[in-house]
């Protein structure tokens, strides 16, 4: 298993960073490795809406399928994602300041079969990925405070 956690604190209101950044059609404008996003459960967003998507991470481009586990408002949501042999486990964190928001992110990655040996490089590739997720995500929302 592999762990990555990235934050950055957002000068931009908890509400707002967790209203874009829970909206699927929003994921590709800030998450580099990310290259469509959608919800495909009916209702509003909580424990149990479910996506599919595609990623690039590495020159590859991969499906995914993922569904909400947890989820408070402003507060904290988390998504278990499934591509190929790889679980994921992903849990975002909202922390409110005097000058806005705190934003954590954090994976638990595991691989099988074939991809087991790989899986060091491949969270190399993310943490250097989220990272540069984090800074546009902040340039996004600061640019609209």
């Amino acid at each position: 298993m592999a762990r990555i956690e990235e934050a950055v604190q957002i000068r931009y209101p908890v509400d707002k960073v967790f209203a874009y950044t829970t909206d699927a059609k929003k994921w590709p404008k800030w998450q580099s490795f990310i290259t469509s996003a959608e919800k495909t459960s009916r209702g509003r967003m909580g424990v149990g809406a479910t996506f599919r998507g595609t990623n690039r991470l590495m020159g590859l481009g991969m499906k995914w399928t993922a569904r909400v586990t947890e989820y408070q408002p402003n507060q904290k949501w988390a998504k278990s994602i499934t591509s190929g042999g790889m679980l994921i486990q992903e849990h975002v964190a909202y922390t409110p300041s005097e000058t806005g928001t705190g934003f954590t992110i954090a994976y638990e990655m595991k691989a099988g079969g074939p991809l087991r040996p790989f899986l060091p490089l491949v969270a190399s590739s993310m943490r250097k990925q989220a990272r540069k997720s984090l800074a546009k995500l902040k340039a996004i929302l600061e640019a609209r405070a």
